[in-house]
């Protein structure tokens, strides 16, 4: 199948009797995005924003992580690339942000990745702007977090997800982009030591 041909809601199943929403064998939840946002303000109050950020992070690449696992194993996809572009479908399907992806190039063999596109609507900056000032930086923990659990699963070895714009700090759009650590440089350090004994599971 081709990546644009995935639909979630084929997959989705209400057992309204029992109170479970699944994806195959996958349990879904479904959460107010204001209910999240309160969430990520209290943990700011309480901890931090340095590690509020660390949790929202892993948060998100728990699930980038696992969805791409599910998928890999419960689908088949025409060509590797259409199994790299499906996990901007099911983001865009799971009501996280509009995902537009743009540059791809990966190589194993030579250990190069390069994936970039831009984040519509993004719930996580709604939020952020909804309750606190502009920020100095990107403010999508849980999208990046996801970026980077979907791609170095996909990758077999670690990559990061960083935002060089985001509306969370006044841009007026956000945009990813998805390279090695190596390739980033000491801009993805705090990213990596938020994940690192996930990258190096």
């Amino acid at each position: 199948m081709k990546a644009a041909d995935f639909s979630l809601s084929e997959d989705l199943r209400f057992d309204t009797e029992r109170g479970v929403i699944s994806f195959r064998d996958k349990r879904l939840v479904i959460f107010d995005a204001n209910a999240i946002g309160l969430l990520r303000n209290n943990l700011v109050k309480e901890f931090g924003i340095l590690k509020a950020r660390q949790f929202f992070l892993r948060f998100g690449y728990q699930q980038g992580y696992t969805d791409f696992i599910q998928i890999k194993t419960n689908y088949k996809f025409d060509t590797e690339m259409d199994l790299l572009v499906s996990g901007p479908v099911i983001h865009t399907w799971e009501g996280i942000a509009g995902v537009i992806p743009k540059d791809i190039e990966f190589s194993r063999a030579k250990g190069s990745f390069y994936f970039t596109g831009l984040w519509e609507n993004s719930y996580e900056a709604e939020q952020h702007i909804s309750s606190q000032n502009i920020s100095d930086e990107p403010v999508c923990w849980t999208l990046m977090g996801y970026g980077s659990g979907w791609c170095t699963a996909f990758f077999g070895s670690p990559v990061i997800a960083i935002e060089p714009l985001c509306v969370g700090k006044g841009d007026d759009h956000c945009e990813w982009c998805i390279q090695p650590p190596a390739v980033w440089g000491e801009r993805c350090r705090p990213y990596v030591d938020a994940l690192k004994d996930l990258l190096n599971a």
